[in-house]
């Protein structure tokens, strides 16, 4: 069996690049890990195009956003599904959190993706009528779990994926082209994740995964429409259900839901609404990042038919679809371009 790439792994990154693939009429089979828990199987898939903190644009969206509402409305339109729900943010504003949103929202050009006065007079009867907030009009959410099982179920159709653990030592390179098992291939691309880390192929990259866990919860006496953001997040999902998250952990990076977190993201909720609420899950994840938290695009200098499309983190639902579709064109010979930040020879400039 003979095709252009093998992509190992079908979470956010997995899929995105498969998509991106088949809409380049290119050849590929995808091997999926049944039994890897993956943080696409957790992630919330909320957009948020600005980064509060600083109140500065998030990074490459002018670029990024456009190609992100493309890629996902192809995608429900190739899986006959809804997967991605703009709306509105409601950033919660302290008094000085008020002045520091006007200014920064006209100095750093955000009326693009923000009201830049802030709305004094948001009612609703299960928050504290005492807020102030700033509103991101441009947000919104993906269902990442949604579109992961439809596009499963699409490559299952069109014979394109292989679900089975990959075994790096079975893989020979050749000149020009790798062979594993049956199959021959002119490039492979790990889309692993965090067990990307694990990889012989990239001891060289530099990974920082963190360990974020969110609940689920429903709330029926609140009706609300907006994602609201305060010290957590709260995401309406649908039918009283709300997403609640996340918190943030460098020190055990494993998929255990903890009673701490859970009573964290409690506490911090009841900033935002005092309404009663019941826990319907609670899952943990690991975020694939890297040690500067862009993701890491690109083939192996020594080796070009091995390529890692990864890292996309806590950004990746917003910044995935415009890597895919870069690091796809710099795949086919379309475009020499790679963003130098992704770009995978960060890791390996010589001395």
């Amino acid at each position: 069996m003979k095709v252009d790439f093998i992509i190992v792994g079908q979470g956010l990154a997995g899929t995105l690049l498969a998509h991106e693939l088949f809409r380049q009429s290119k050849t590929f089979v995808v091997f999926n890990d049944p039994d890897q828990i993956k943080s696409s199987d957790v992630a919330a898939g909320l957009i948020n195009p600005v980064v509060f903190r600083r109140m500065t644009k998030s990074w490459l969206v002018d670029d990024a956003f456009p190609q992100m509402e493309t890629t996902y409305r192809k995608l429900e339109e190739l899986l006959h599904e809804q997967l991605y729900f703009p709306g509105r943010m409601l950033k919660i504003l302290s008094e000085d959190g008020l002045c520091f949103w006007k200014e920064k929202a006209f100095a750093n050009q955000l009326e693009a993706y923000l009201d830049a006065e802030p709305n004094l007079n948001f009612k609703n009867t299960g928050t504290f009528n005492t807020f102030s907030f700033g509103c991101v009009n441009k947000s919104g959410r993906l269902d990442i779990q949604k579109l992961i099982f439809a596009f499963s179920r699409f490559l299952s159709q069109q014979n394109l994926i292989t679900n089975e653990k990959f075994d790096c030592e079975k893989l020979d390179l050749q000149p020009d082209s790798i062979v594993y098992d049956n199959i021959t291939a002119r490039k492979i691309i790990f889309c692993e994740e965090s067990a990307a880390s694990q990889n012989p192929f990239f001891e060289n990259l530099k990974f920082k995964h963190s360990k974020g866990e969110v609940l689920e919860l429903k709330i029926p006496e609140l009706n609300l429409e907006e994602i609201v953001s305060g010290e957590v997040f709260m995401m309406p999902i649908g039918n009283h259900h709300y997403k609640v998250g996340a918190t943030y952990s460098w020190d055990e990076l494993n998929f255990e839901t903890t009673g701490s977190a859970r009573a964290e993201l409690l506490d911090k909720l009841k900033n935002i609404t005092s309404t009663q609420s019941e826990v319907i899950n609670q899952k943990a994840g690991i975020r694939p990042t890297m040690h500067d938290r862009k993701p890491v695009i690109g083939l192996l200098p020594d080796h070009p038919q091995i390529g890692i499309f990864n890292g996309l983190g806590s950004k990746g639902v917003l910044l995935g679809p415009f890597f895919a579709k870069q690091f796809v064109n710099f795949l086919i010979g379309e475009s020499t371009l790679l963003h130098p930040e992704a770009d995978i020879k960060r890791y390996f400039k010589r001395k």
